[in-house]
């Protein structure tokens, strides 16, 4: 493998800090739109968004569809400095990837400011090549065309490059169906047996 894409959330960053982050960003809304509950489940749908896996909204997206992001980031970057949220083993697994000459790059739903937020916040951005966000594709990982533009843009060769997640489907099924190799995070381990097989086998 000469390329190596990682997934941000629940892969890099642990979400739990959006678990935390979700009062303060509902508190924000009610405060400076005056939407709530059933009015803001409303103006969401409009957007064109949908609940994640938790039954949340994305706030960020939220955030974004109602001209808030300034205020989104305030609080985010509040967050970050109070909560831990980085993966063991990121960058063992980073520096032993840069050690060994391989190309990383972060391929995430997160708008790119949300990305780079973490790893400045985390001293990753010296081993990152580069950055491919849903601001990028124009949709999110979800889309074949995300990937596609990511092959394009980047220039890369599928069957050279590993997908790093933990979504079956946007990060194992669908980059799978356009040739990339994957590796699927299914818990809090997956990483240091990733470095395990970096460490010996590449």
């Amino acid at each position: 493998m000469d390329v190596f894409l990682f997934d941000l959330d629940d892969t890099l960053i642990d979400t739990k800090i959006y678990a935390q982050l979700y009062e303060p960003i509902l508190r924000l809304i009610v405060e400076k739109r005056e939407l709530t509950g059933k009015s803001l489940d409303k103006k969401a749908a409009e957007f064109g968004l949908t609940k994640n896996k938790y039954g949340r909204w994305d706030t960020g997206d939220l955030c974004r569809e109602l001209g808030l992001l300034a205020e989104y980031y305030e609080e985010l970057e509040k967050m970050i400095e109070m909560v831990p949220v980085l993966r063991d083993s990121v960058l063992d697994v980073f520096s032993k990837l840069r050690e060994k000459k391989k190309k990383i790059g972060v391929v995430s739903n997160s708008m790119r400011r949300t990305i780079e937020l973490y790893l400045q916040k985390y001293n990753l951005l010296p081993f990152v090549d580069f950055i491919f966000s849903q601001n990028d594709a124009g949709c999110r990982k979800n889309d074949p065309v995300f990937w596609k533009k990511l092959i394009q843009k980047e220039k890369l060769n599928p069957e050279e490059s590993l997908v790093v997640g933990d979504d079956p489907i946007e990060d194992g099924e669908i980059p799978r169906s356009l040739g990339f190799k994957t590796f699927l995070i299914k818990s809090s381990e997956s990483l240091r047996d990733l470095q395990k097989i970096i460490t010996f086998e590449i």
